[in-house]
């Protein structure tokens, strides 16, 4: 399948060597390319970014021009940040990119009720001038993996 999200087939691993934030890892398939990632269990669980996922997806199928699947959250009263891969729907493609979201650099606070307020227009190049890595796929590729979910 070209596009799909989903945590592997293994146990919780310890990155930081703290029973009390175990970390899933996860793959996002993009055409060719996947991107592994690992998810802390410390603030949500699997179910809790698989719901944030399929909310994500099914906004981008209902009409909206971006959304984003969160991959790596943790509260800003324990992080920094979050990270999180903005999809930007153009035509019938989607262009997926990485990002990390620093909780201290927008007025408003971050909200896992309404995540998508903070998502910024799509970008190709940075401050420098440097192209953006992104990937893309098509509407109906997303399509599909949706069905997979029962959206």
């Amino acid at each position: 399948m070209p596009f799909s999200i989903g945590f592997l087939n293994e146990p919780p691993s310890y990155p930081y060597d703290d029973p009390a934030t175990p970390e899933a890892r996860g793959v996002l398939i993009l055409g060719e390319a996947k991107e592994y990632f690992g998810s802390s269990l410390y603030q949500w669980s699997k179910k809790e970014y698989e719901t944030q996922w399929r909310h994500a997806i099914r906004a981008l199928l209902d009409g909206n021009d971006r959304a984003a699947l969160i991959t790596e959250y943790v509260g800003p009263q324990a992080a920094t940040h979050l990270e999180w891969w903005p999809m930007y729907v153009v035509g019938n493609s989607v262009f997926i990119q990485n990002h990390f979201l620093f909780y201290d650099q927008f007025a408003e606070p971050f909200s896992v009720q309404n995540p998508f307020s903070l998502l910024r227009d799509r970008r190709t190049t940075n401050e420098k001038g440097e192209k953006i890595s992104e990937w893309a796929v098509t509407i109906p590729e997303v399509e599909e993996f949706a069905r997979t979910l029962s959206l």
